[in-house]
């Protein structure tokens, strides 16, 4: 279980674009030569990319919610309907 945590942490810092240079090259050259080490990049940037989209959902239902509570109240509801009139 240790060299799974390892590999995973490894292509995070890849995925972030934490590596070095040097290190960065290393990676993709043995992202060249390994298929598994391929896929397995390709599965964790998808992972990523969900856990970007669900952080982005969540913040948006969150300021969705400020802005109910907002309207609610008559002031500030009267001032933003009379700016788009």
């Amino acid at each position: 279980m240790r060299k799974q945590l390892v590999d995973i942490q490894e292509t995070d810092r890849y995925l972030l674009r934490e590596m070095s240079t040097a290190t960065r090259l290393v990676f993709q050259a043995r992202m060249l030569v390994d298929p598994a080490l391929r896929a397995h990049v390709r599965h964790q940037r998808k992972a990523l990319q969900l856990i970007v989209w669900l952080a982005r959902e969540e913040k948006r239902t969150q300021l969705d919610a400020v802005f109910q509570r907002l309207m609610q109240d008559e002031s500030f509801h009267t001032s933003i309907t009379s700016i788009f009139k």
